[in-house]
């Protein structure tokens, strides 16, 4: 062979081995761990269901998914090894963590399922018994991954804080990372800030509040990393804010170029982010703003943004008011919800007299009626609400106290039957809220109104922990009473979980009870009953 021929070989081998490594490069492989059972330090709620949710999002762009639960020290080691051997140099390489992280003089740990109780002075049993997040991207890039994505849903309360001081100090959260070149890491909070796993203790979501926005981010096709990271920030510091805490996602990026893991093989043109966060970026770290909108050709778009811009929201509400019905388009909608959300967001932990924030509540659902539809106002107003009426609860008495109840029931009704689960979880929580600041009975209506909605979205309310309580008192008030019409209601349609309750009543009941009257019906056409108990139902109920 000729030296000519020789390296046009060469060249053609070199080609093809690029080729191939490149095709190689393509392969996508995830861990994704959940640990809720701790064992010796607070157990967690949602991280188990955040590890399969993002594995379901993942899988669903490619990924060849790893998925553990509630994994000791050892279990997550080989995990991890299993890890290792399913990447080859080239790949993209994902780790997803939601439990509890711990942070020790600037460097975090993830801690396993059979971590100790730790103590102050104690933090070297940490360091022996957790896995440290910075030796997880060393592990990965030496076994040559291109890219290196690490997501952290770990930031919570500090696990090791008991009573009297005893416990181990710190501030909850982790603290920054700066990653190596092909690495982006993602926090659910950031340095030093805790995450939410719910909204509050009565909400019914499987999922924390970080990564249930992740997991909608995921699906939406042509997002880059750092567009996801922004737009997370945005969403989750919004609802943290609902509740009156402070949460914004970090991110840190080191990886040269793009990286899109959900692409629709279209090329995307570089865009401003959606309208609806633009009033909200200068909260945020504005160094990886995507791109500057250009001004609006109308000069009353121009206007309504720069209001938005300002951060003037009663300003801008007032403005929206006078665009044309016709002119309403998204846009104008992203711009109603700007309003209502900047306006109404310090009102959930307002001192503001309950009549004033239903008022406000109220004006902008009427005002801006596509905002009943609207998952974020929805959230807001279920916030406001159940804050506004525990107060009036709390304070009034008499027939102020009868008004109270009564509008809370039309607060309830008038959430719209297509907000679904929305609904379903105010209503519960309002029969929580009047269970325990007036009486178990007058829950009873609030919990029917639960059950009226479609299967899919009630699933939860005959399983509710309150619900038994709530139906024996009710059934014991007179029967045209509200109460005890909701309670029959109820009995009948959760007569699985409450037949027991309701028959093992009947014997605690003494003369001719009202409960006795309520119950008794229902118990006889189910042919709950046998002996003595039928007997004095039958008597009952020919009387």
């Amino acid at each position: 062979m000729s030296k000519k021929h020789l390296c046009l070989a060469i060249l053609a081998l070199s080609i093809a081995i690029s080729f191939a490594a490149t095709a190689r490069a393509e392969k996508r492989v995830a861990l994704l761990v959940g640990n809720n059972a701790y064992e010796n330090i607070p157990r967690l709620q949602t991280a188990v269901n955040d590890a399969r949710a993002v594995g379901t999002a993942l899988r669903k762009l490619g990924f060849s998914v790893i998925s553990v639960e509630n994994q000791s020290r050892r279990a997550m080691s080989e995990a991890m090894l299993a890890f290792d051997k399913a990447i080859e140099p080239g790949d993209t390489a994902l780790f997803f963590f939601a439990g509890h992280g711990f942070e020790i003089q600037g460097q975090n740990y993830l801690l396993p399922t059979d971590i100790p109780e730790v103590r102050e002075g104690q933090e070297e049993l940490i360091r022996d018994s957790a896995i440290p997040a910075g030796r997880i991207i060393d592990r990965l890039q030496g076994r040559g991954a291109r890219t290196v994505v690490l997501v952290l849903d770990a930031c919570r309360n500090n696990p090791f804080e008991r009573p009297g001081g005893r416990g181990l100090k710190g501030s909850g959260g982790l603290a920054a990372m700066t990653p190596a070149e092909g690495v982006f890491i993602m926090f659910s909070a950031g340095a030093k800030q805790t995450a939410l796993d719910r909204l509050s203790s009565t909400e019914r979501a499987s999922n924390s509040v970080f990564t249930r926005n992740l997991i909608r981010r995921l699906g939406e096709p042509d997002l880059t990393l750092v567009q996801i990271a922004k737009r997370l920030q945005i969403e989750v510091r919004q609802l943290a804010a609902s509740v009156g805490r402070d949460q914004t996602p970090a991110y840190y990026d080191q990886v040269v170029g793009e990286i899109v893991l959900n692409s629709s093989g279209r090329p995307t043109p570089a865009a401003p982010p959606p309208p609806q966060t633009a009033a909200l970026l200068s909260d945020v770290d504005k160094r990886a703003t995507e791109a500057v909108p250009a001004p609006p050709a109308d000069p009353l778009t121009a206007e309504l943004d720069a209001l938005a811009a300002a951060k003037s929201w009663s300003e801008l509400r007032g403005h929206l008011t006078t665009v044309r019905p016709t002119a309403r388009d998204a846009h104008w909608a992203s711009l109603a919800e700007q309003a209502a959300i900047g306006e109404l967001t310090p009102l959930a932990t307002s001192p503001h007299p309950f009549h004033d924030r239903l008022a406000a509540l109220e004006h902008y659902a009427t005002t801006f009626p596509i905002l009943n539809d609207n998952p974020k106002f929805l959230a807001l107003r279920t916030s406001i609400g159940l804050s506004a009426f525990g107060d009036c609860l709390e304070q009034a008495y008499g027939t102020i106290l009868v008004d109270c109840r009564r509008r809370l029931e039309s607060f309830v009704r008038t959430t719209p039957k297509s907000a679904g689960t929305v609904r379903v979880d105010l209503a519960r929580d309002a029969a929580r809220l009047v269970g325990r600041k007036l009486n178990r009975s007058a829950a009873a209506p609030f919990f029917a109104i639960a059950i009226e909605a479609p299967p899919e979205a009630n699933a939860a309310v005959c399983t509710d922990p309150d619900l038994t309580d709530a139906v024996i008192a009710a059934l014991g008030r007179p029967p045209d009473w509200d109460e005890a019409k909701a309670a029959g209601a109820l009995t009948e349609a959760c007569w699985n979980t409450l037949g027991t309750a309701v028959v093992a009543q009947v014997a605690r009941e003494t003369g001719e009870s009202y409960y006795l009257g309520n119950a008794c019906p229902i118990l006889l056409q189910r042919d709950a009953l046998t002996g003595l108990r039928a007997a004095r139902c039958r008597e009952i109920k020919s009387r």
